[in-house]
């Protein structure tokens, strides 16, 4: 059965390119190849079904996000845009002096070293699991996150395929929700 690209409708050949994606695997070759900014790359993360980030690798920041990673995190493009992966997470080390992903919480953190390595080597990661402490207006709670990470030209997607605050500390993600 031949897949058809969710953002153009045209039949998707698959090649050694298609196989190793795992975030864009339904996406032709075309439509992938034509994302170089916010601009040209709206109907491509939309065409994805799960809250996704795109960034620039320097600084490594958050480009855009589709409509689903804008409701997830109850932001709005501007608290997105032009900030930081652990802001728009609410990570409490965000809120530090050194700020996101320069605090020395931070050196450990298994979400920031799968972004930085899939920028630096092109190597995407499946399902990279890790607990944050999450500053809401509430109060701050552990979250459970699960994310994955596929290189796009100079760029990067980030999919969250969880993030949530129902997890007890240590415990093992499940399925996202």
């Amino acid at each position: 059965m031949t897949e058809i690209c969710t953002v153009c409708g045209k039949p998707i050949e698959p090649n050694a390119k298609t196989a190793s994606r795992n975030i864009s695997f339904a996406i032709c070759d075309s439509c992938v190849s034509q994302v170089s900014g916010a601009s040209d790359c709206t109907a491509l993360l939309e065409a994805i079904d799960a809250p996704v980030l795109l960034m620039q690798g320097n600084p490594r920041q958050v480009i855009t996000a589709n409509r689903k990673a804008l409701a997830l995190f109850e932001k709005n493009p501007q608290e997105v845009e032009d900030h930081r992966g652990g802001q728009v997470f609410d990570c409490i080390h965000s809120f530090t002096e050194a700020g996101c992903g320069k605090d020395v919480n931070c050196e450990n953190c298994k979400i920031k070293n799968a972004i930085v390595d899939t920028f630096t080597s092109a190597n995407p990661h499946n399902g990279v699991s890790s607990e944050l402490s999450i500053k809401k207006a509430n109060g701050t709670k552990t979250y459970a996150l699960r994310v994955s990470t596929e290189k796009l030209g100079d760029l990067a997607l980030v999919r969250v395929e969880r993030y949530d605050a129902d997890a007890q500390p240590g415990s093992q993600p499940d399925a996202a929700r």
